[in-house]
């Protein structure tokens, strides 16, 4: 047991192993292969610095020092002291492996790789030093004969050429090698002006021609393009994770954009005016943009709503977000007019409906992803969108120029055909994909973010309301976003990233099988412990029913034990007188008086020691089941006479009284009248055995009210039961057990039989006994109705007995028997009879005898059943098959096999009678007279 139980602890630690697998150790569990790629970092202000005592800092280091965040790599920042041209040369020599801001030109998209994604953008522009009035931007008279400088290698110095012959003004161009020697050179009035690309416009530095924004991207060795690939994806991370990143690195190195984010005297006045007048402003929101924007129970939510909340109570006035349901409503309630602030404005909102909005600058800009069918790879054929946008269609064009667009009008539609396979993705702003996807258990959904594919928010203000309502709104708008908005970003990414049990065991199969295999290894371990106990119980229950089997076994073997003592007994004492009387018979054989007692002797224990034999007989038919009932007419009251009339001269041995009643006369019923006869003897027997000598026995029999069900009743005034013994009469070899019941004759299976053949003939058997007293037995067995013509038959019977027998001197019969000594005593009483005897050794010989002999010669045949050659079942059944005319011959059964089945056997084959051993002169003279009197009867 103790070994099964340390079996079973080691089984559990093995599972709770798979589910929560333990590191073996740092090196093996977390330490990875880490390369490390050298970055170009060629001094630029503001983007590349670095101190006295070497401490790197700027935009282009922090970013990429966030960017090392995402990937499996180190950084490692080499030639401070270069210029940007030796730095591009060392990329090309293999001396860096990432130059991290490189303008695009088709030279160098030949020999190097791009990212997707812009390190920075900047803007070239033409500028002049604060306070220079003789230049006037946009009169390009005052641009005649300027001094402007250019870097040598900028790439717009062509294009500036161009410009001034467009707008028709010549200048003198000076060159200069970097950006510091070239605002150096304004500073010191060496030139009017300069062309330059700014990432933010110095302060001393004021700008009169602006020529657009210039990207600058990360360039790398073309064998190096599966580290471009991880740092575009490294950024796409990051813009979902942290959106704003470039506006915070770039307010940090160079300045937040110059705002005024004062009000006006006009603003102010409108303020007051507003919370006055309890003004309230009423607004709406996409009801479909979940984290972005939705409703839940008419309240609106999402990050939108959140800064449109605080925008509201930073101004402190009155609000209301309009609840809607659908996008329909949405859209409609936005056509009308009827609101004062459409929350989420599309960038590129065509404003060409009667109600139109001023758009304010973005207040938060998003990635978009493609939310796909987990597993799906390959190209996207169909895409679906929600609702029509110019902003996604320009991404859907720039990304997927053949691509075919489907407009749905909720996320769910877009899930649903998705998962149907109707389109290949949608199109969506990257936290409702997530949100989406993270919120699908069954994880059947991925997001793919587009890369460098951004959205920016904006909201309207209705054209119609105050135009100083714009400028509060905006400046508030402004301000609440740069103090909250990655906060609240955060807050929700937080929300939408944080997955419930089921998504992450879905997101992570291995540990889903895990957890899966250690519930079933579990259910299994427990059903195992339950079986285990059933079967030890089973075991000991079966234990149990072994002890008390092998008990019971036990008693009924020391019962059976006893009774073969009592038996041995009950036959040797018979069987003694029988020999011994034989003895003294021969001894005396000339004695007259002395004879005659000695074979009375040996004829009484002979009869008696027969009946011990058909008790045993009885009791093991009963058991088995194989006692067959013998349904024929009989009278029932003739059958109770002569059954005490055998009994008489015991009871008249011990001088007992020996009374017989019948409530009726003249009665035939349908029965086994042999059974019911051993019934009524065996009872009475015992009456008279467990009777004093002078005792009193009365016997009756009734027919009950019914008119079918008999009632026999046998009363004494012997010794009487004991209530303990009464429980255990009717078992098999069972006697009392006491002083006066030992020296008693009996095998003690007088009543089990009794009781057997009274269930079998669906009787009811009571006993009512007293120690002292005496007892009363009471049998009522239900019997068929006979026919009249039975009736007339049985009662002739009993009438005819009365009247002489026939002479059966010099008739011929046959006797078939194949032991010389039975042969002998049959011929014997036969011949006592006045028969004639022929004996035949087989039923082979008995058949040829018969064939051989004269038409009715035979006047019976006695016939033995079992035989050597032939059998006399066998020769029946052929001499009913001759064709001889006394084919019919009577054939009486002579045969030691007692049983009901062998009665029947006897009588299928053709036989007319049947008479078992040891056979008496009676039985044969009263089975031919029956056959005479009544050939067409069966006489058992």
């Amino acid at each position: 047991m103790r070994k099964k139980m340390v079996a079973l602890w080691l089984i559990i630690l093995l599972a709770i192993s798979q589910v929560f697998p333990a590191y073996a150790g740092s090196e093996n569990g977390l330490r990875k292969d880490t390369p490390n790629y050298k970055v170009a970092f060629y001094a630029y202000d503001c983007y590349h610095m670095q101190d006295e005592n070497g401490k790197r800092y700027g935009y282009g280091y922090d970013m990429m020092q966030d960017i090392s965040k995402y990937l499996q790599c180190t950084f490692s920042y080499i030639g401070y002291e270069k210029s940007a041209k030796e730095c591009e040369d060392m990329l090309r020599d293999g001396g860096v492996d990432i130059y991290t801001a490189a303008r695009r030109t088709p030279e160098r998209e030949e020999e190097f790789a791009f990212s997707t994604h812009p390190s920075i953008t900047a803007t070239t522009c033409m500028n002049v030093k604060v306070g220079n009035r003789k230049i006037v931007a946009g009169d390009y008279s005052t641009y005649e004969g300027i001094r402007i400088g250019l870097l040598k290698r900028h790439t717009y110095n062509e294009r500036f050429k161009q410009f001034t012959q467009e707008k028709g003004f010549s200048c003198e161009i000076l060159y200069y090698d970097t950006p510091v020697e070239l605002s150096n050179a304004l500073i010191n009035d060496e030139v009017d002006a300069l062309v330059n690309s700014y990432i933010r416009t110095p302060e001393d530095e004021l700008t009169i021609e602006n020529f657009g924004e210039t990207p600058y991207f990360f360039m790398a060795r073309k064998e190096d393009q599966a580290l471009i690939r991880e740092i575009d994806e490294a950024i796409d991370r990051m813009n979902t994770e942290h959106p704003n990143w470039r506006d915070e690195l770039y307010t940090e190195y160079y300045g937040s954009p110059d705002k005024n984010l004062e009000f006006t005297e006009e603003e102010e006045d409108l303020l007051k005016q507003m919370r006055e007048d309890g003004v309230t402003v009423r607004a709406v929101m996409n009801p479909d943009a979940n984290p972005y924007s939705w409703y839940e129970d008419g309240r609106a939510h999402g990050i939108v709503a959140d800064l449109f909340t605080a925008t509201a109570k930073k101004l402190g006035i009155n609000y209301e977000i309009v609840p809607v349901s659908s996008k329909e409503e949405y859209e409609t309630l936005i056509s009308s007019g009827d609101v004062d602030i459409w929350m989420d404005m599309e960038s590129y909102y065509e404003d060409e409906g009667e109600y139109k909005y001023k758009i304010t600058d973005p207040y938060l800009t998003t990635s978009i992803s493609v939310l796909r069918r987990r597993g799906v790879a390959g190209k996207i054929a169909k895409l679906a969108v929600i609702g029509d946008n110019i902003a996604v269609d320009e991404i859907v064009a720039l990304t997927w120029p053949n691509v075919r667009l489907i407009s749905l009008e909720t996320t769910q539609e877009c899930i649903r055909q998705i998962l149907e396979e109707k389109v290949d993705g949608a199109l969506m702003m990257s936290y409702t994909a997530q949100k989406l996807a993270r919120e699908d258990t069954q994880n059947r959904l991925s997001v793919e973010i587009v890369p460098g594919a951004m959205m920016n928010l904006k909201m309207g203000i209705n054209a119609k309301d105050d135009c100083h309502f714009y400028g509060l709104w905006q400046k508030t708008l402004t301000e609440v976003a740069e103090q909250m908005s990655a906060q609240t970003v955060q807050s929700y990414l937080e929300t939408t990233s944080a997955p419930t049990l089921t998504a992450y065991l879905f997101d992570h199969p291995s540990y889903l099988v895990s957890v899966i295999a250690s519930v079933w290894l579990f259910i299994f371990l427990i059903v195992l412990y339950i079986q285990t106990v059933r079967t030890k119980n089973r075991q000991l229950k079966i234990s149990e029913q072994l002890s008390v089997a092998l008990r019971e076994a036990k008693d009924a073997n020391d019962a059976k034990l006893n009774f073969f003592s009592k038996m041995s007994h009950d036959i040797r004492t018979p069987l003694n007188v029988v020999l011994g009387m034989t003895q003294i018979a021969k001894k005396y054989k000339y004695d007259s008086e002395k004879l005659d007692n000695a074979l009375d002797s040996i004829t009484s224990e002979g009869s008696y020691l027969l009946s011990v034999i058909n008790s045993i007989l009885d009791v093991n038919q009963l058991e088995h089941g194989h006692i067959e009932l013998v349904h024929k007419p009989f009278n029932p009251e003739e059958c109770m006479r002569e059954s005490m009339e055998i009994l008489r001269p015991l009871a008249d041995k011990k001088s007992q009284n020996l009374t017989v009643s019948c409530g009726f006369k003249d009665q035939v019923v349908i029965g086994d009248p042999g059974r019911f006869s051993q019934i009524m003897v065996n009872i009475v027997s015992n009456a008279i055995k467990y009777t004093d000598l002078g005792g009193r026995i009365q016997v009756s029999l009734d027919l009950l009210e019914d008119g079918k069900t008999y009632r026999f009743t046998c009363t004494d005034n012997g010794i009487g039961m004991t209530k303990e013994y009464l429980k255990h009469i009717y078992e098999d070899y069972s006697r009392a057990d006491n002083s006066r019941t030992s020296t008693t004759e009996g095998t003690g299976l007088g009543m089990s039989v009794v009781k057997g053949f009274t269930d079998l003939m669906h009787g009811k058997l009571s006993i009512q006994s007293e120690p002292g007293k005496g007892s009363t037995f009471v049998v009522e067995i239900p019997f068929e109705e006979s026919s009249p013509k039975q009736r007339e038959s049985v009662l002739k019977i009993v009438t005819e007995e009365s009247q002489p027998q026939m002479d059966f001197n010099g008739k011929k019969v046959l006797l078939v028997e194949d032991n010389a000594l039975n042969a002998e005593i049959a011929e014997e009483l036969l011949t006592s009879l006045g028969f004639f005897v022929e004996w035949a050794e087989n039923g082979k010989v008995a058949l040829e005898k018969y064939q051989r002999s004269e038409k009715n010669e035979y006047f019976v045949i006695f016939m033995d059943m079992q035989m050597p050659v032939m059998d006399g079942v066998e020769a029946t059944r052929q001499i009913r098959a001759t064709e001889r005319e006394d084919h019919e011959v009577p054939i009486i059964a002579m045969t030691a096999n007692a049983f009901a089945n062998d009665q029947r056997i006897c009588m299928e084959a053709g036989m007319n009678a049947y008479i078992t051993k040891p056979i008496t002169i009676k039985e044969i003279e009263e089975a031919v007279n029956s056959l005479m009197t009544q050939p067409d009867a069966l006489v058992v």
